[in-house]
């Protein structure tokens, strides 16, 4: 039945452009600096890659490896503020920190204290691009959201915007 040379080449063509898609990859490097409670500040590599390895798919976020079935949604970074002092973010360093920074593709994420912040618990206020927020209750989340390209969209959750 699918003896015609024609006929094969369009099945092999056609089997070859949908295998393409569902073996996507990618591989966004990010760098970073955290400011410890200390006062001592250390640099970082945060970044996020999904790939297919020995018959599964790999996915990559800063030290830590996953095995997945496919590219996950999301990938959510807590932020917990403790005492309204000091911050922990346990994905860039396990201990405590007063702000941190990253750059991952087209996303600068920032933390620091500001004095003039006196809505903000412990005076912390994140960055993302433009947009500023402040913790609320319980911690603070970046979701970072997937498709087979990439980083899709950044969101900020459980923390609010304020009011200017």
């Amino acid at each position: 039945m699918f003896n015609h040379p024609l006929i094969r080449y369009l099945i092999l063509f056609t089997g070859l452009l949908f295998s393409a898609t569902s073996d996507a990859q990618f591989d966004i490097s990010g760098e970073g600096k955290v400011y410890l409670a200390t006062g001592k500040s250390q640099e970082f590599d945060f970044g996020f890659s999904y790939f297919r390895q020995e018959g599964s798919y790999r996915f990559i976020v800063g030290r830590h490896t996953l095995t997945v079935q496919s590219v996950p949604q999301k990938y959510s970074l807590a932020l917990i503020l403790q005492n309204d002092e000091q911050v922990w973010v346990p994905d860039f360093i396990n201990e405590p920190i007063n702000g941190f920074e990253v750059t991952i593709d087209d996303y600068v994420i920032k933390l620091y204290q500001d004095s003039e912040a006196t809505n903000a618990k412990g005076k912390f206020v994140l960055q993302l691009n433009d947009e500023q927020f402040h913790f609320s209750r319980g911690p603070g989340q970046i979701n970072f959201l997937f498709t087979e390209d990439g980083i899709k969209d950044v969101r900020v959750e459980g923390m609010f915007k304020p009011r200017r």
